[in-house]
């Protein structure tokens, strides 16, 4: 791990209930479930001129905590089953080898018969290994903020998704006092949307912001190299506008160990195998996550896909339970 918890990483800190199955197979729902969290009721959309609309979401399915107390269960469970963690040791180095790979870090060296990069969008293993360009300055396009600002009373309960001029804005409640605020906008218009919902949501002049560039990214091949799988947003970014980052990482994270145990095993159908269930994971969801993309970066779009949605709710109601299916967490604190 390049940085040492606890620590902040950008996020819209919700969890989609389709990652509820898993968190219970890795036996951390009952810990997440008895952390402080909000649990959401309602989804509302407002459009560029002020026109919202609500729709309501399946009881118990959708919940926000903070990334921050969410890593912290998953990391004492990776822990527990045995994981010898690294912490603040970023990666230096990376080279294949005959017999697998060869790895540098601050504090270590290591080798590996597999390997699984998990490292987020600006991926380091695959930038060292050539798979992947360095973000040159200027050419960030759209940039994520992110920051917890006291709990407007009008979002509990509430994941709201607001188009912007220039992007869009996405809060959630996170507990009883703090919500979520996460603004995406074209990198050029960035102070002056920050500006924008300065005013809206009356925040101070030093409220602190944690920002994330690129948004977005070209997709890598999840098996692009022998014995070398990729997880997560190191393979795939989707949309944040439909909160699914943790759902898909936990999800290709799974399915990538399957494949590294497979090719300990010398099994050859190692790479074809997670290529083509990592392709099954995200074709019938990820045309949601494309088309939310397309609205909020063609606004004219956006905004009339939302009057739309107004005049035929069960339109937008579909999109959503595709996005949120009727699933809540079997346990219970």
């Amino acid at each position: 791990e390049r940085a040492p918890f606890p620590r902040h990483k950008v996020c819209g800190d919700c969890l989609n209930p389709s990652v509820w199955p898993i968190l219970e197979s890795l036996g951390t729902a009952s810990a997440l479930l008895a952390l402080d969290h909000a649990a959401l009721h309602t989804v509302r959309f407002t459009s560029q001129n002020g026109r919202e609309f609500e729709i309501p979401l399946p009881t118990g399915a959708e919940r926000a905590v903070t990334r921050e107390s969410f890593d912290a269960v998953m990391l004492q469970a990776a822990l527990a089953a045995g994981v010898t963690l690294f912490s603040g040791s970023p990666l230096t180095a990376v080279q294949r080898q005959e017999t697998g790979w060869s790895l540098a870090t601050a504090s270590a060296s290591l080798t590996a018969k597999t390997l699984i990069a998990a490292d987020g969008r600006n991926s380091t293993t695959c930038r060292l290994l050539g798979l992947a360009r360095p973000v040159r300055p200027g050419q960030t396009g759209r940039v994520a903020l992110q920051c917890h600002a006291p709990l407007d009373p009008s979002y509990q309960g509430t994941v709201a998704l607001e188009l912007l001029p220039h992007g869009y804005c996405g809060i959630a409640p996170v507990d009883a006092t703090r919500m979520n605020l996460c603004l995406v906008s074209d990198a050029p218009q960035l102070a002056s949307t920050k500006q924008e919902v300065h005013r809206r949501f009356q925040l101070p002049p030093d409220q602190p912001w944690h920002s994330l560039a690129p948004l977005d990214r070209p997709d890598l091949p999840p098996a692009p190299l022998p014995g070398f799988f990729l997880a997560g947003d190191a393979a795939r970014v989707v949309e944040p506008f439909t909160g699914e980052g943790i759902y898909y990482a936990l999800h290709s994270g799974q399915l990538a160990a399957g494949a590294a145990a497979l090719y300990l095993t010398n099994a050859p159908a190692a790479a074809s195998f997670y290529r083509q269930a990592h392709r099954q994971l995200y074709r019938h969801r990820l045309w949601v996550n494309r088309l939310a993309r397309f609205a909020v970066t063609h606004r004219t779009f956006g905004s009339g896909l939302l009057a739309l949605g107004r005049h035929c709710p069960a339109l937008l109601r579909h999109l959503t339970t595709k996005i949120i299916p009727a699933q809540a967490p079997s346990s219970r604190p």
